[in-house]
């Protein structure tokens, strides 16, 4: 193993157990079965599940390299890897819940992540109770005896709420529930949720671990235990990624705190830039000072407050359109943490599974515009978001 002390870049380059010599990338096998000499080395291999190289929907050398190096960087004793985020945090949740089971949530939630609880309970004989997010007092009341998850997202998508991890954890431990924690915005060296009392962490590799807008992969990572149970739903459901989704993502491990701290600058100095705008009516972002849970933020996040913002415009919906128009180096599209910097509209993109009075419920207006801040030079990108406000300013008659 690494010796101990090492910081995040140094160990996001060299992973867990560095080699001296040989390939300087983990291999790419390209196969999904593996043969054996005999009968008991086949059941050997079988029975090392997601550790062994039986067949791919087990288990795979390629991923499980890479899934100990996420499992490393989360500070985890063991990591799994899925072919999107979504799958991942379903298959948390098939691992922990039954029929009759109760779910505490967190209300400002990721869409697609309402949209499983929602299955669930339609489907599946769960029953879901959501909470504030900001409001930890609330939390204990929402817990039952038959509670035996509560799901928890900071910073939430795509408002920015900010949750307090350890007090998360005390709430769902005393009353014998497991927490698991969302980390997609603030990627596993921005935040380090099972530091904090986690006992599990789900998030999107398709995002800020990815980097490239060019792979989609899940993340689970905790302890062994409960991970074994994670991948007994792998396993069951078919939910394996391909090896060279997981080589992609060791190539871009090496560069993920690189990655992370520039794009949480730009967004830091975008959000100061947008919040002192005349055009603009509010901002998202835990960096600021004026955001309610930046306190807890500079506490819990290591590297920044995250590459994603939200802001609302004084013109209203009406300044939306020529507000998108306008822009030339923002791409508009789904998203988020890639080199390239991308503009959405939640209510079209991240939480079009929520009606429209579902959304508001969820704190969301339908015209909230999230930025999905990349790498660029920070003077470029204000260039392009100054350019737009300005005209759609003039649109609407500001």
């Amino acid at each position: 193993m690494s010796e101990p002390g090492r910081g995040d870049h140094t160990r996001a380059v060299h992973g867990p157990d560095p080699e001296r010599a040989g390939a300087m990338s983990t291999p790419l096998v390209r196969s999904a079965t593996f043969s054996f000499e005999s009968l008991a080395e086949l059941m050997r291999e079988q029975e090392r599940g997601a550790a062994g190289a039986y067949y791919q929907r087990l288990g795979h050398p390629t991923l499980r390299a890479v899934e100990r190096r996420l499992a490393f960087l989360d500070g985890a004793d063991e990591a799994l890897l899925f072919p999107s985020g979504m799958a991942a945090i379903s298959a948390v949740m098939l691992s922990r819940l039954a029929a009759g089971d109760h779910v505490v949530a967190v209300r400002q939630s990721y869409g697609g992540t309402s949209a499983v609880l929602r299955w669930g309970e339609e489907r599946l004989g769960w029953s879901v109770t959501l909470v504030d997010g900001a409001d930890p007092d609330s939390w204990p009341a929402a817990f039952r005896p038959e509670t035996r998850l509560f799901h928890a997202e900071s910073p939430t998508n795509p408002t920015l709420c900010v949750v307090d991890l350890a007090r998360a954890a005390q709430a769902a431990h005393a009353h014998g529930a497991v927490l698991v924690v969302d980390n997609t915005f603030a990627s596993p060296v921005g935040q380090h949720p099972i530091a904090l009392g986690a006992d599990l962490v789900a998030y999107s590799a398709t995002k800020s671990v990815g980097g490239h807008s060019d792979l989609l992969a899940g993340v689970v990572a905790g302890p062994a235990a409960l991970v074994r149970a994670v991948a007994r739903v792998r396993t069951v459901f078919g939910a394996a990624p391909d090896p060279e989704t997981a080589w992609l993502i060791e190539r871009s491990l090496k560069t993920l705190p690189l990655r992370v701290e520039r794009q949480h600058a730009n967004a830091l100095a975008l959000a100061h830039r947008l919040a002192a705008h005349g055009g603009v009516a509010r901002v998202h972002y835990p960096g600021l000072e004026t955001h309610p849970g930046h306190a807890l933020a500079k506490r819990q996040m290591t590297r920044g407050f995250g590459p994603v913002l939200s802001f609302e415009l004084a013109g209203g919906d009406a300044a939306l359109e020529p507000f998108l128009g306008a822009l030339t180096l923002f791409r508009h599209g789904p998203s988020l943490g890639g080199v390239e910097s991308l503009v959405a509209l939640p209510a079209h993109t991240s939480h079009i599974h929520l009606t429209p009075s579902q959304r508001r419920a969820h704190g969301l207006p339908d015209g909230l515009i999230r930025l999905s801040v990349g790498i660029e030079d920070e003077a470029d990108l204000w260039g392009d978001l100054e350019r737009a406000i300005d005209r759609a300013q003039v649109a609407v008659g500001g």
